[in-house]
C-alpha cells in the first residue's frame, strides 16, 4: 500500500523535538484517564518522509532525558515495518505524508494518541526562519495555505537578517511577488500585475497553482492593489487576461468625457464588457483606475526598451474599438496611434487655411485655432518631443508666427546682418527642419509644401530688402567705423579677445548663421564656456565681400584686408598680422584640415595640442565641412547640425577648454541649399556670381569690396538662381544667409571677457525670436470685426508677447501651485538649504501632472526646461526638488532610467501634502 506524496515540507530538528514534546504531554494526560494509548511508544507526523537530521534526539520532560529514533517512512508498508523494528530507543518518531485513515486500526493503536499527529505548519515555518513572533491573523483557517506557500517560495535569509516578526501583509506581499514573477522583496503593484499579464509562462504557472492558494492570493491582491487586481482577475475568469492592457486602452477610450457623448459609444461599452469582462461589470471607478494603469503602463513600455510591445498593444486596441463600432474613440484618443494621426492631419488642415494662395499673410488673431490644433498634438501621450514628426509641426508653428509677426525695420545695412542673427537665420532654421520633415499624414504634408512656399516668397522679399541696400551702400563706400566686416573682423573682434588670452580661432568655411545658432546652444549646454559680445543687443554678425566665396572672403578675413588668394596667401598674411607690434607681435599658427589628420588613437596631432597649450600663440583653424557637404551633400536628410559632426571641431573645442583659451568660433561666407527649386538661368563665373548685365531678381554691384569681375559683378538676391551644374548647395550671391558671416565668441570663464563687451545670458534660449517658443499675443479689438482684411497690409500693430503660461493665481490654481501653499511645504521648504524656488518646484510638479496618470514620467531635460533651468543642470535640479519633496524618505520625486527620467507619485504627493489635494 502506498500513501500520496505531500505538499508539506520536510520538518527540522526543533520541530520534530517540538512535537515529541507535545506527544509526551498527550500522552502522560491520557494516562491519567487511563486510556489504552498510554502505552505506546511510536508518534507519527505527518510531513514529507525525508530527514536530515541525526538518527536519535533527547527532549527534555518531567526532569528525564528522553531518547527517540527518527524515521522516514514514506508508504503504510513503512510504517509497519519500523513499528517492527527493535527499539533501541525509548520512542519512534515516523515522518509519513500517511494520514490516520490510511494506517487502519492495527498500525494506529501502537501510536501515541491513536493518530497520525499534523506539525503546525507556522510553528514549523517559526522555526525554519528563526521568528520569535507571529502575527496572530495568520493563525486563520483561510490562510492555511500560506504557510506551505512561504515555505515554498523563500529560505527566509531575509528575515533571518532583519526583523524576527512575521506580520501578515508582508507575507501575502512576499508570496505574491513571487508567485507572480518576481523577487520576494518586490512590492506586487498595478504596474508588475499588468506586466504579468503579458507574460503566457507566468500566466500559466499561478494558474496551475492549488486552488486555495489561487482564491488566497486573488483577495489579498485584491484588496491591496485595488481596481487593477478585481478587473484582471476578471479578465483571467474570462480567459481573456492577455488582452488586458489593450482591453484598458479601450475602456480608457470610452470612458473619457470628450468620447463618451459620442453617438454609438455607450453601446461599444457595452460590447466591451459582455465580452471581456462579464455580468454585472466591475463598477466605473474601478474600470477608470484600472484604464488609467494601462495607459501608463503603455507610455512606460514606449519610453523603455519594449517599444515594439506598446506598439502591438495598442494595435490590439484599435481593433477592438473597430470590432465594435467605435473607430471614433480612436480619433479621440490622447494614446492610441489613430489619435495622433487625427491629430495631425487637424493641425495641417488649420496651416492650410492660413497658407492657400488667396489668403494674405495671417496675423495673431488668426492663429488661435494653429495654436489649438498644435497644443492638442503636444498634449497627445505618444507625441515624442524629440521625434522628427512632432519637431517638422513645431516648426511648421514656429513659421506660422514668423508670417504673423511684426517685422523689426532694416534701414541700414547693419541693421539687415542684425535683424538676420536675431531672426531670419531662425526662420531658415525652421524651413529647413520643415524642408526634411516626412509625415504620413497627406493632409499635413500638403499644409507643409504650402506653408514652405510662402515662406520661401517672404524670405526672398527680406533678401530683396537687404541686397538692394549692400549694393547701395558698396557702391559709394566700403569703409565703416560700425559695421563688422570679413576684412576687421580679426582687429576688431579677435585682437580685443587676445589682450586677455590668445584665442583659438576656428573658421567654419561656409557656415550660415542657421548653422550657428545651432551649433552655439550645444556649445554652451554644459556650462563650460560662456558667450559673449561686443554689443549688449547679442549676436554679431559680419559682412562678406562680394562675392561671397572663398577666395575672396576667407582670405580677406584670414589676411586682415581685402585681397585674394588661397593657403599660402592665407598663411603668410595672417602671420604677418599677429607679428604688427600694434597687435602684440604674437606667435601664430594657421591650420587646415590636412594639418589636424592623426593617426590611430589620437583625436589631433602633438604638434597642435602643443600649439593650443602655448598662451602666447594665437591659434586659427579652417574646417571645410560645411562647405564641402555643399558639393557632396550631407549623409543624412537631418536639417540638425551637432558638433559631432563637424570633424575635429569637438577635439579642439576640447583642447581649448583644457588649456583656458578663449574661442571665437566664425566663417568666411554662408551658403544657400538646393531644395528643388533652385534654377539654372545661364552660364556664370561661379555658381552664384557673372559679369554682364543683371535679369530678373539679379543686381549689378560694384565697389572696392567686389573682389572679382574688376570691381562689378553680376549676383542673384534670390536663393533659388544658380550659373552652374547642380550640387546640394551655393554660395558667392548676395541673400542674407551667403553674406552674413555670425562671429560667436566663447570664453572659459568671465574674467577673459574684454572691457566693455557684455557676457550673454547663461540660457541659450535669450538668443531665440519672440516667435521661436512662445504664442503671439493677439492684439485687442475695441471694434467689430469689418470686412476681410486686404492682401497688403502696412502698419500692423506690434505684436505682443505673451509669457504667461497658466491664466492668473487667483483664477486658477494648480496642483504645484497648491502644493508649495501648502503649510506642510512652506515648513519643509524653509528648512531646506538653497532648495529651488517654490515657482520652481510647482513648474516640475504640474509639467509632470499634465501627462496623467498616477505616475506620469518625462525626461528630465524637458522638465527642467519648463522649470527655466538648462539641460546640463536638469538631473542636479531636479535631485534638489526630490529632497524637498520626498518627505519621510518617501519616494514622491524618483529619477529612473539612469537619471534619464523623472517619475511623480501622484496620490503619494497628495498624501504628504494634504491641502495641495483639495
Amino acid at each position: 500500500m502506498t500513501a500520496p506524496a505531500t505538499t508539506a515540507p520536510p520538518v527540522t530538528v526543533d520541530a520534530v523535538r517540538g512535537a515529541l514534546r507535545r506527544a509526551l504531554a498527550r500522552q502522560e494526560r491520557r494516562a491519567e484517564r487511563g486510556h489504552a494509548s498510554a502505552a505506546a511508544r511510536a508518534v507519527a507526523l505527518r510531513a514529507a518522509p525525508e530527514w536530515s537530521g541525526p538518527d536519535e534526539i533527547t527532549v527534555e520532560h518531567r526532569g528525564r532525558t528522553v531518547r527517540a529514533r527518527v524515521a522516514p517512512a514514506p508508504t503504510v508498508l513503512a510504517v509497519l515495518a519500523e513499528l517492527g523494528r527493535p527499539r533501541d530507543a525509548e520512542y519512534l518518531v515516523l515522518l509519513t505524508p500517511c494520514t490516520t485513515r490510511d494506517l487502519g486500526d492495527s498500525l494506529l493503536s501502537r501510536i501515541v494518541g491513536h493518530e497520525v499527529t499534523a506539525v503546525n505548519s507556522w510553528e514549523l515555518l517559526a522555526d525554519e526562519f528563526g521568528l520569535r513572533m507571529l502575527d496572530p491573523r495568520l493563525h486563520s483557517r483561510e490562510l492555511a495555505w500560506l504557510a506551505n506557500a512561504l515555505y515554498d517560495v523563500g529560505t527566509g535569509a531575509e528575515w533571518r537578517r532583519g526583523t524576527t516578526v512575521l506580520k501578515l501583509d508582508d507575507a501575502l506581499h512576499r508570496v505574491a511577488a513571487v508567485r507572480f514573477g518576481h523577487h520576494a522583496a518586490d512590492r506586487l503593484d498595478a504596474a508588475a500585475l499588468l506586466d504579468w499579464t503579458r507574460d503566457p509562462v507566468r500566466v500559466t504557472r499561478f494558474t496551475t497553482l492549488p486552488a486555495e492558494e489561487r482564491d488566497g492570493l486573488r483577495r489579498a491582491l485584491e484588496e491591496h492593489v485595488g481596481a487593477v487586481a478585481r478587473v484582471v482577475f476578471r479578465l483571467l475568469d474570462r480567459q481573456q487576461v492577455y488582452d488586458a492592457l489593450p482591453v484598458g486602452l479601450v475602456l480608457r477610450e470610452l470612458l473619457d468625457a470628450d468620447t463618451a457623448g459620442l453617438p454609438g459609444m455607450a453601446e461599444a461599452r457595452i460590447r466591451v464588457e459582455e465580452r471581456f469582462l462579464g455580468a454585472p461589470p466591475p463598477s466605473v471607478d474601478d474600470l477608470r483606475r484600472f484604464a488609467d494603469s494601462c495607459e501608463a503602463a503603455l507610455l512606460r513600455l514606449m519610453d523603455g526598451a519594449e517599444h515594439d510591445a506598446a506598439i502591438g498593444a495598442s494595435a490590439r486596441a484599435e481593433e477592438i474599438l473597430a470590432a465594435v463600432g467605435a473607430d471614433a474613440a480612436a480619433e479621440n484618443s490622447r494614446v492610441l496611434a489613430t489619435g495622433l494621426q487625427a491629430r495631425l492631419a487637424a493641425l495641417g488642415a488649420q496651416i492650410s487655411l492660413l497658407v492657400r494662395p488667396d489668403a494674405p499673410d495671417p496675423d495673431p488673431h488668426d492663429l488661435a485655432p494653429v495654436e489649438e490644433a498644435f497644443a492638442r498634438l503636444r498634449d497627445h501621450r505618444r507625441c515624442d518631443p524629440t521625434a522628427p514628426e512632432f519637431t517638422g509641426a513645431l516648426n511648421a508653428v514656429r513659421l506660422l508666427r514668423w508670417l504673423a509677426s511684426e517685422q523689426p525695420p532694416r534701414n541700414t545695412v547693419a541693421d539687415g546682418v542684425a535683424a538676420h542673427l536675431a531672426d531670419t537665420a531662425w526662420v531658415d532654421r525652421a524651413a529647413s527642419t520643415l524642408h526634411t520633415t516626412h509625415t504620413d499624414s497627406p493632409a499635413l504634408g500638403a499644409a507643409y509644401r504650402q506653408l514652405y512656399a510662402r515662406v520661401r516668397d517672404r524670405r526672398a522679399a527680406v533678401d530683396e530688402t537687404f541686397a538692394r541696400r549692400v549694393a547701395a551702400w558698396t557702391e559709394v563706400s566700403s569703409h565703416t567705423d560700425h559695421l563688422l566686416l570679413a576684412e576687421n573682423l580679426l582687429h576688431r573682434v579677435a585682437l580685443p579677445v587676445a589682450k586677455k588670452r590668445a584665442p583659438l580661432i576656428v573658421v567654419l568655411d561656409g557656415m550660415s548663421a542657421e548653422v550657428a545658432v545651432q551649433l552655439a546652444e550645444e556649445i554652451t549646454a554644459d556650462g563650460q564656456l560662456l558667450e559673449a559680445a561686443r554689443s549688449e543687443r547679442g549676436r554679431e554678425g559680419a559682412l562678406a565681400t562680394l562675392p561671397s566665396i572663398t577666395t575672396c572672403s576667407r582670405t580677406s578675413l584670414l589676411c586682415g584686408a581685402l585681397t585674394t588668394g588661397g593657403q599660402s596667401e592665407e598663411r603668410a598674411g595672417f602671420a604677418a598680422l599677429w607679428r604688427q607690434a600694434s597687435w602684440g607681435g604674437r606667435p601664430s599658427t594657421l591650420l587646415y584640415q590636412r594639418d589636424l589628420a592623426a593617426g590611430a588613437g589620437d583625436r589631433l596631432p602633438t604638434e597642435v595640442y602643443e600649439a593650443i597649450g602655448d598662451p602666447e600663440r594665437v591659434v586659427a583653424a579652417v574646417l571645410n565641412i560645411v562647405d564641402d557637404s555643399l558639393a557632396k551633400g550631407r549623409e543624412s536628410d537631418t536639417a540638425a547640425w551637432r558638433t559631432s559632426r563637424i570633424g575635429k571641431l569637438p577635439a579642439l573645442l576640447d583642447a581649448a577648454k583644457r588649456a583656458g583659451r578663449p574661442v571665437i568660433l566664425t566663417s568666411d561666407h554662408g551658403h544657400v541649399w538646393d531644395r528643388d527649386e533652385n534654377r539654372r538661368t545661364g552660364d556664370g563665373e561661379a555658381a552664384r556670381y557673372r559679369t554682364g548685365t543683371p535679369g530678373d531678381r539679379e543686381l549689378l554691384v560694384t565697389g572696392d569690396r567686389v573682389l572679382a569681375g574688376g570691381g562689378s559683378i553680376v549676383v542673384p538676391w534670390d536663393e533659388r538662381i544658380r550659373y552652374t551644374s547642380r550640387r546640394a548647395g551655393y554660395h558667392g550671391g548676395i541673400s542674407t544667409a551667403e553674406m552674413v558671416i555670425p562671429v560667436l565668441v566663447f570664453v572659459p570663464d568671465r574674467s577673459l571677457i574684454p572691457s566693455e563687451w557684455h557676457r550673454h545670458p547663461l540660457r541659450p534660449t535669450q538668443h531665440e525670436p519672440a516667435w521661436w517658443n512662445r504664442e503671439l499675443a493677439a492684439p485687442t479689438r475695441h471694434a467689430p470685426a469689418g470686412p476681410p482684411r486686404p492682401a497688403a497690409r502696412k502698419g500692423r500693430p506690434q505684436a505682443v508677447q505673451d509669457d504667461a503660461l497658466f491664466a492668473p493665481e487667483e483664477a486658477v490654481r494648480t496642483l504645484g501651485r497648491r502644493v508649495v501653499d501648502s503649510s506642510v511645504f512652506t515648513e519643509i521648504h524653509g528648512q531646506a538649504p538653497r532648495s529651488p524656488a517654490k515657482e520652481e518646484i510647482a513648474a516640475v510638479i504640474d509639467t509632470l501632472a499634465a501627462v496623467g496618470g498616477d505616475r506620469p514620467r518625462l525626461p528630465v531635460e524637458r522638465v527642467a526646461k519648463e522649470a527655466g533651468k538648462e539641460p546640463f543642470r536638469a538631473v542636479r535640479f531636479l535631485k534638489m526638488v526630490a529632497k524637498v519633496l520626498n518627505v519621510e524618505m518617501f519616494p514622491v520625486l524618483v529619477l529612473t532610467d539612469a537619471d534619464r527620467a523623472v517619475e511623480l507619485n501622484i496620490p503619494l504627493l497628495k498624501e504628504q501634502f494634504p491641502e495641495g489635494a483639495s
